[in-house]
């Protein structure tokens, strides 16, 4: 206890006697922090967004006209993988009536007493709301099954949700290694001037016998700090951005962004802040850590 009380007035002494660079620190956190989490949580809107399309998207697996019943009963079973939540067959007869209920001209009973039936008989599948991001690899699956004739679905909202979702991704990666790099050097600056501005008095802790991990746990704990409290006010400006967004379009005649926004403040709040003040700790105690090992061999031998 008593070493952690001297590391707490250590740290707060450092960012006391450079609070332009500690603000400086703080605020760069918080602003890369905040791009970090907007990117998030796009990312997990637009997948809640997909996966809800995916749950109205049937699939419809049209077979040959002539398929045998052996076949269609094989085709059946080979479609019944762990990402297919629904399967089920529909005999062509029963395709052919629900068309006649949408087109009441066609000659119904002509085509089924001739057996003039022209289309197949049908599987229609829905898809788990875990594997929405799979759909497209399930119809390449489905169209190589032998004795199917096409493959029908509306997916194309799908397609461009998940289009987005995959860049949004990607640019939250390029966003996390720039960012993270850029807060990385600014905690590493500020912990840099407080090494320098310190390096008699770490000359004397060492002279007294303090070990190197003694001197340097105060400066690791300013840098996690800055992480941490740039994580925090990130994480409040996106709360208070999120839930204003959210209100101001509830009254609006066309609730667009709710429909991209579909998750509520506390869904999807919770799990950003968690990501954030990971990665401010991560950030803060990586910034720290290499300037340390750069700053403080220099400043002994200052």
């Amino acid at each position: 206890m008593e070493f952690l009380s001297f590391w707490a007035r250590e740290t707060l002494s450092n960012i006391r006697r450079n609070r332009l660079m500690s603000l400086l620190a703080v605020s760069t956190v918080a602003v890369g922090l905040f791009i970090l989490g907007m990117f998030y949580i796009a990312v997990l809107n637009l997948q809640t967004v997909a996966r809800k399309q995916t749950q109205k998207l049937d699939i419809v697996v049209v077979l040959d006209r002539n398929v045998t019943p052996q076949r269609r009963r094989e085709i059946y079973n080979a479609a019944r993988i762990p990402q297919v939540a629904d399967l089920q067959i529909v005999l062509k007869a029963q395709v052919l009536r629900e068309q006649a209920k949408r087109n009441p001209d066609l000659p119904i009973d002509d085509l089924l007493k001739n057996n003039l039936n022209p289309l197949g008989d049908e599987l229609r599948i829905k898809l788990k709301p875990e594997h929405v991001d799979e759909i497209l690899k399930v119809t390449a699956y489905l169209e190589s099954i032998k004795g199917v004739q096409k493959i029908r679905r509306d997916d194309e909202p799908v397609k461009i949700l998940l289009a987005i979702n995959k860049f949004l991704f990607v640019a939250g990666a390029v966003a996390l290694l720039g960012l993270g790099v850029a807060i990385m050097l600014i905690i590493h600056n500020a912990i840099r001037l407080t090494v320098f501005a310190r390096r008699r008095e770490i000359q004397i802790m060492e002279l007294v016998g303090a070990t190197s991990g003694f001197i340097r746990v105060p400066f690791l704990m300013e840098g996690v700090l800055y992480g941490l409290v740039g994580a925090v006010v990130a994480t409040l400006l996106l709360a208070a951005a999120y839930t204003t967004v959210l209100g101001s379009s509830s009254g609006a005649p066309v609730k667009i962004l709710p429909l991209l926004m579909p998750l509520g403040p506390v869904e999807v709040l919770w799990p950003c802040a968690l990501v954030l003040v990971l990665a401010g700790l991560i950030f803060g105690l990586l910034g720290s850590w290499i300037s340390l090992n750069r700053s403080i061999g220099q400043a002994e031998n200052a």
